[in-house]
């Protein structure tokens, strides 16, 4: 089976879902995350515990669905990793993976809801009520009570 090769946009969506990744860990530029992870992370996109071709997707997420789903989560995973210890990186990963798998369903249907709105707005033809504003009339001037008398 041939591999799929990716497109532009999936390798920038990629490549943010990383450096998100490692920057949530307290990576630095000199550290990458482990290839359990890369895998770990790829498994999202189809619902799988890690990337294996051999097993049957399960369904089709795409990066951004995933980094956004790591963002919307964001303070259930430093509240996780502020109250728990964890053996090991690893563990600590798995930990907010399972945090991020339990949400990914919720995000992919706010992102679905939210494309099909722009799209219904960006086809509803918005009638612009024109308003005719009333003329601007000086008042006529009084005539002077006197000038009839000279």
């Amino acid at each position: 089976m041939a591999k799929k090769k990716m497109t532009e946009k999936e390798k920038q969506d990629w490549e943010a879902l990383y450096f998100y990744v490692k920057n949530l860990l307290g990576y630095d530029e000199n550290q990458a995350l482990s290839s359990t992870m890369v895998l770990r992370l790829k498994g999202l996109l189809t619902n799988k515990f890690i990337e294996n071709k051999n097993i049957e997707d399960g369904a089709n997420y795409s990066y951004e669905t995933i980094l956004n789903t790591f963002k919307y989560c964001s303070m259930d995973i430093q509240k996780a990793l502020r109250t728990n210890s964890f053996k090991n990186e690893q563990h600590k990963f798995l930990y907010i993976t399972k945090i991020v798998e339990n949400n990914i369903n919720n995000v992919y249907l706010r992102m679905k809801n939210a494309e099909k709105a722009k799209e219904e707005a960006k086809n509803t033809m918005i009638e612009i009520p024109t308003h005719t504003a009333a003329e601007f009339k000086p008042k006529e001037k009084k005539k002077d009570k006197f000038s009839d008398l000279w």
